[in-house]
């Protein structure tokens, strides 16, 4: 989902958390970890076509983890790549080799999120939406530095001197 949430706040949302505004739906979450009251809005309209209309049933992180595994196999994400993960016999994380698919989890929806609307959104707004207090934290979550000459450019912009 395009909201910026960690899956545990993801999968407690219900149509309640739903406000119709007149630029498109908000979200209104009290975010577990941080205990932050954050209102997200949606602005994809097949997004709010779901909400408004089939509202996703409610399951467990497992299942939703499981899930996302299997659309990145049925979507083509196969290359294999090196990653963690868990060995049943010895009980321990070790590294193997394995279709991109397998290592998928829930939280990559969040960290994408953070990472494709950074430069293009106000860092401020993306922080209160992750719920991210310090910039530098933020900065190392998506694994990036700050850079300069963007924010120059964005003050340039919104001062009206470049479009």
């Amino acid at each position: 989902m395009c909201i910026g949430q960690r899956v545990s706040d993801l999968l407690k949302l219900s149509p309640n958390n739903l406000r119709k505004a007149p630029t498109g739906l908000y979200i209104d979450i009290l975010q577990q970890k941080t205990k932050k009251a954050v209102t997200v809005g949606v602005a994809d309209p097949l997004v709010i076509e779901i909400l408004e209309n089939e509202f996703p049933r409610r399951v467990s992180q497992v299942v939703f983890n499981k899930q996302i595994k299997a659309l990145c196999r049925m979507a083509g994400i196969e290359g294999l790549v090196s990653g963690f993960k868990n060995n049943p016999k010895t009980r321990r994380k070790e590294i193997v080799n394995a279709p991109k698919y397998e290592f998928v989890t829930s939280h990559i929806m969040r960290r994408s999120f953070a990472s494709n609307y950074y430069g293009k959104i106000e860092t401020p707004l993306l922080m209160n939406i992750t719920g991210h207090s310090k910039e530098s934290t933020f900065l190392t979550y998506i694994g990036t530095h700050q850079n300069k000459d963007a924010l120059a450019d964005l003050f340039m912009q919104q001062a009206g001197v470049i479009w």
